[in-house]
This record gives C-alpha cells, structure tokens and sequence, in this order.
C-alpha cells in the first residue's frame, strides 16, 4: 500500500508497505480516502514531540470499512466513515469523572494512522473512535470531522452563554471552527485575531470572521471598540505561542473565561498571573476530541459539520498523496489553513 512516511523530523518519504495484517474482534480495516495534517503531526515532523514512542502517524481520516471485526458499535463493512471519538470506555478514572478524552491512547488505537492507504482502528464494545458519515458529506470535507470535534470540546468548555462577546486567538483549522461552532451555539460579535499577514489574508477572503492583526499596536483597542470596550467575554488562546497567554489575560473582561486549546513547547517568560485574581478570570484547558453526543448516542459533531459543511469547505486545502511533502510546507508555512492528503 501507499503510504507517507516519517522517518526523522523533517524527512517524509512516500513509500510502499503491506498491508497492516491482525484484524481481530476488536479492530476494524479502514481503506483511507484522505487524512488532514494536524498540528500534532507538523509536531511530529519539526521534532518537538519525540518519534520514536509514536505508533501511528495521521489521525485526521476518512474512508470505508474493508474489515469489521466484531461490528462492534455498528459499524459494519462496506460503511463510511471518519476519525472521531465517540465512545470511551465508561469505567476507568477518566471515563467516571467526566474526561472521557483521556480515556485510549492513539498509540493503541490506530496502526500505522492515516497518511496510508490502509489502517487498523481500534473499535470495542467499550471505546469507538470513528463514526458514520452521511452519503452528503464528502470524503475531502469529512476530515475535518476530528478537528471539528476538538473545536466542539473547546465551545463546551467555554460555557457561552447568548450574546457573548468571543476573541480566537490564532486562526489555524482549531481556532476557526471553534469560532464557527461558537457563533451557532449563541455568541454575539465572533472576532477572529492573528499576527500572519497570510493567515489573516486568508480569513478576509473566506468572509467567515472578522479579524484584527495583532502585529499592530493597539490592537486591543481595536477589539475593545469592537465589542463592548471593557474587553471581551470569552477569549480562545489557539495560537500555541506561550506568549500570547500573556495577552489574553489583558483582552478578557473582568469575569471573564479564558480556554486554552493550545499545545505548548515553551514556557511564558515575564508571566504577570495577577490579572487572573484581580479580574476574577477564569481559565480553562481544552485537550483533545472528547466524546460529543446526541441523546441516541451518535455524534452531535457530524450533524454540526454538515450544518458548517460550506464555510469549512473554504479552509481546505487538497493534495495528491504524492504532494504530501507540500501539504506539511504548506501546513507549516501557512500557506494552507487545513491541509488534506488524499489517496
């Protein structure tokens, strides 16, 4: 099978592997249509997380069942589907206090992961991390459906109540559809912020969000003539610039909520933390993709991709397997917004 391979930081080659063989009860086959290039890969690919404890590599897929092991969940062969966690296994430590998205490890669940052409995916009684995806929504699109659910968790874990006032900080694939995710579930004035002039050239062209350019100075002033001028209700720190953690204590109103997606590979050097007592703010992580469920059980975030199918369109950016190497520059440069590989 085809497959895009990390062999060091910074070295991708396109190979020929068999197949992943040992399909059990408990593992599905996926023939993969496309994997998005997340933030964690480009991690991965520039070194700063450590390859040699890494199992998969992709996690962002679409495609359809070969091999359905125990058609556990539902899923059966011949159905098509796309990365997501939907279903921890209810029992340990996680699971029973709220966290199910600490629950499995992508390492034990996915093998060799989504830059190939096939995968094995774990999927028990116990824990699923893929869902149906309806004939209406693409292949390309439904990559979009793990990030998305990450985004979910962030709009959860910032409590929006009708009318808040939101700041995204950082307008890469999570920033922006949390934005977009947020502006359904009842926020008011949606402000989309970033300090590359491409990113934000980008943005304006899509038309989904008003943006300020934090390179300029003065541009809190900005947001607050933007909103309600005592800052803002809810901030997203999406950038994964430690730095800019500093700003977002400065931006929130007094009360307000701050929710921090962001992987960090740094420490906050001049870190002032008195505004977080002074202006009562709260702040809060947000890891992961975490169960988001419908009261049937199936996933709330496949019905709010398609809802946003159209705006989310507009941030991807499609290569061929064999442009793999231009997908990651042109993830890490910027260039593309939310890079998809397709097989």
């Amino acid at each position: 099978m085809r497959a895009v391979k990390l062999l060091a930081p910074g070295v991708l080659e396109l190979q020929e592997l068999p197949a992943p063989n040992g399909v059990t009860d408990t593992t599905v086959r996926i023939k993969v249509s496309a994997c998005g290039v997340c933030g964690s890969d480009l991690a991965l690919y520039n070194g700063r997380r450590d390859l040699s404890g890494e199992h998969y590599f992709g996690h962002e897929f679409s495609g359809v069942i070969t091999e359905a092991g125990n058609t556990a969940n539902g899923l059966a062969k011949g159905m098509r589907v796309a990365s997501e966690l939907v279903k921890g296994c209810g029992r340990c430590w996680y699971c029973r206090n709220g966290m199910q998205n600490y629950c499995t490890s992508l390492n034990d669940a996915l093998l060799p992961g989504g830059f190939a052409e096939e995968t094995l995916v774990l999927n028990t009684d116990a824990y699923s991390f893929l869902s149906p995806i309806p004939d209406s929504l693409d292949d390309i699109t439904a990559t979009i459906l793990e990030p998305a659910n990450c985004a979910y968790h962030v709009a959860m874990r910032a409590n929006i109540k009708p009318g808040d006032s939101v700041l995204v900080i950082g307008l890469g694939a999570i920033g922006l559809i949390a934005a977009l995710i947020l502006k359904t579930l009842g926020a008011g004035k949606v402000i989309g912020a970033d300090r590359s002039k491409l990113r934000l050239e980008q943005v304006r062209r899509t038309g989904l969000l008003e943006v300020v350019d934090t390179a300029e100075t003065g541009w809190m002033d900005q947001v607050r003539e933007m909103t309600a001028k005592e800052g803002v209700d809810v901030v997203v720190e999406a950038t994964g610039a430690p730095a800019v953690l500093k700003d977002t204590l400065m931006i929130a109103r007094t009360g307000g909520r701050i929710v921090v997606p962001s992987v960090y590979f740094g420490v906050v050097e001049g870190f002032e933390p008195l505004p977080i007592m002074r202006k009562e703010l709260t702040v809060i992580g947000s890891k992961g993709p975490a169960p988001q469920l419908k009261t049937d059980g199936t996933s709330a975030v496949v019905d709010k991709v398609m809802e946003l199918k159209e705006g989310l369109q507009k941030i991807i950016a499609v290569y061929d397997y064999k442009d793999a190497l231009q997908a990651f520059a042109d993830a890490r440069s910027g260039a593309a917004i939310k890079a998809v590989i397709q097989f």
